[in-house]
Parts: C-alpha cells; sequence; structure tokens
C-alpha cells in the first residue's frame, strides 16, 4: 500500500521512523517531506513553499492511507487531513488525547493509538 505520513515540522525524526517502519512491512511512500529544507518565513520563500506546497498535495492525493502524527501545535498536518478527507483518502490520526478538530471525527478518519494499529490494520 501507498502511505502519506504527515506531522508537524520539528518531529521530523518521528516522522522518519513511522516512513522507515512502513517500508520495512512491504509499503510504499508518496513522498517524503522530512527531505525539504524549513522554508520559514513562507512568503519570503513564495516559490520553494509553493512547490513543497503541491508536491505535498499530490503526496496526500497520491496515497492509500494518510497517517496523521498528531500535535497539538501542528497546522499543516490539518491540511493535509483536509486534503484526505477531500479526495476520499482513509486517514489514521495517531493521537491518545481529545479529539484536535472535529474532522477526526469524519466517516474517513480513524483515531489510533499506536503505528502497529495501523501496520496489522493493513498487513
Amino acid at each position: 500500500m501507498k502511505f502519506f505520513v504527515s506531522g508537524k515540522v520539528g518531529v521530523e525524526r518521528d516522522v522518519r521512523s513511522v516512513m522507515k517502519a512502513l517500508r520495512a512491512a512491504g509499503h510504499e511512500i508518496t513522498f517524503d517531506w522530512t527531505t525539504i529544507e524549513h522554508l520559514r518565513p513562507y512568503d519570503e520563500n513564495a516559490a520553494a513553499s509553493r512547490e513543497a506546497a503541491v508536491k505535498e498535495s499530490y503526496g496526500v492525493k497520491d496515497a492509500d492511507v494518510l497517517i496523521v502524527l498528531s500535535h497539538e501545535r501542528g497546522v499543516g498536518m490539518y491540511v493535509e487531513l483536509g486534503i484526505a478527507i477531500g479526495s476520499g483518502v482513509p486517514v489514521r490520526v495517531v493521537t491518545n488525547v481529545e479529539s484536535r478538530t472535529m474532522f477526526f471525527h469524519h466517516p474517513l478518519v480513524k483515531k489510533v493509538d499506536s503505528l502497529e494499529q495501523i501496520l496489522k490494520e493493513f498487513s
């Protein structure tokens, strides 16, 4: 299966760990956003930000499943959540806290406690 792993900028190590486990289980990653340099301030890096936004959007749309590593200060991950829902891509949100948005209760979205649950579900 093809996955896109979303997380907050600053927790790339966690995102890379999830991608490594998915690859080890025989899955594909549609786009590794952790390889992009930090682009803030976005207005000063508009061209690179535009290119990254397009690549990440296609990565989400091309995925069979979006995995969101929820974080209380995340922003882009929730944009990617919306892209997935709008594209009909199932979403698994890894979290053990109260829902950050009502969209965690959308029919395409399922909250899980761990990556292991996702690997078991899609093995």
